[in-house]
């Protein structure tokens, strides 16, 4: 198992937040998670793009799932801002299954939104993020590591 996460944390995200010590066990890794995602939806539907930059490490990397891979907050900021911009709210992420090793955890999780198509009619979509976490100095959780994709 631990293996597997050593495996998984170079193609992980999510999401920010701040949640206390080192990780335990799964059902922490979990409770962390349902933490860093609350905590990021809500910045998301404020519409603080701004605010979404404080819960992503300095050098984190995102894949908004079109093959491009992001560095750092401000490109990140740019894509949520843009899609703030288009009218994309009612975000929530829920966590599948989560991991956790020290002062790094991943999660996989289901994630859901609102929007409007091409024609401005009401949509919902989502699909698959995986995300890695790391906890810093400050005992603060950031997202180092987002991966994202649309299955609907």
């Amino acid at each position: 198992m631990k293996k597997l996460l050593s495996t998984l944390t170079f193609c992980s995200y999510i999401i920010g937040g701040s949640v206390g010590s080192a990780v335990a066990n799964e059902n922490d890794a979990t409770n962390i998670f349902a933490s860093v995602n609350a905590a990021w939806n809500k910045t998301f539907n404020a519409g603080d793009s701004a605010g979404l930059a404080k819960l992503y490490s300095e050098d984190a990397t995102l894949s908004p799932g079109n093959g491009e891979i992001l560095t750092g907050q401000q490109q990140i900021v740019t894509l949520f801002k843009s899609f703030i911009d288009n009218g994309v709210h009612n975000h929530s992420i829920e966590t599948v299954n989560a991991y956790g090793h020290g002062e790094q955890l991943v999660q996989i999780a289901k994630w859901q939104a609102d929007g409007v198509n091409e024609q401005k009619e009401a949509i919902t979509f989502g699909g698959v993020l995986t995300t890695t976490i790391k906890q810093n100095a400050e005992g603060k959780w950031l997202t180092q590591s987002a991966v994202w994709n649309m299955a609907n």
